[in-house]
């Protein structure tokens, strides 16, 4: 008995359609999908934040959550809403920590240069602790301090529990400040 082959996805015109071959597994139909709203979220979040090579990342961090997404995604004929709206997220937690970014600056310029110095020492000795994490601790404290994700977030991307994620950050932070400690006593 030979198989019905599937029309290739570019045909079908719906991005509803797309979404719901994705979820069943048909790569071609997601590949379709990046193919026609690409330029357009690219744009979208370069004008955003100014930075093409911003813009690209901000995008490429869509499609990913999307390709995530796309197994929970319910098609009412709304899919550009929905993939501006990740976008929009996307660029706005951007611009959030961009900001807080510029007020640390600023405070931290008006610090005398032996408080600059400490600073300094401070974050070398933070990254230091962060290297000496193991990878998984180290992954979870990231993506929840620098990537500002939540924990049912960080552990759809881990593909762990949402308990297994809060623990990893939990147990990352206590080593990260025992080791803050004592870099601070000298040992």
């Amino acid at each position: 008995m030979q198989r019905a082959s599937l029309p290739p996805a570019d045909d079908l015109r719906d991005d509803d359609e797309l979404m719901q071959l994705s979820a069943a597994g048909r790569a071609d139909a997601y590949e379709a999908l990046v193919r026609r709203h690409q330029a357009r979220v690219r744009a979208y979040c370069t004008r955003w934040c100014g930075s093409a090579a911003l813009g690209d990342e901000l995008a490429q961090e869509c499609f990913v959550e999307l390709w995530r997404r796309r197994k929970s995604y319910v098609g009412q004929g709304r899919f550009k809403p929905y993939l501006f709206h990740m976008a929009a997220n996307r660029c706005k937690n951007l611009q959030r920590a961009v900001g807080r970014e510029r007020a640390f600056v600023a405070v931290e310029e008006e610090r005398e240069p032996s408080s600059e110095r400490w600073l300094h020492e401070r974050r070398e000795g933070l990254q230091r602790g962060l290297d000496r994490l193991p990878e998984q601790q180290r992954e979870a404290v990231l993506l929840r301090y620098s990537a500002e994700l939540d924990y049912a977030e960080i552990a759809s991307l881990l593909g762990t529990p949402e308990a297994t994620a809060r623990s990893r950050v939990f147990l990352g932070l206590s080593k990260l400040r025992k080791h803050l400690h004592r870099e601070k006593q000298g040992t």
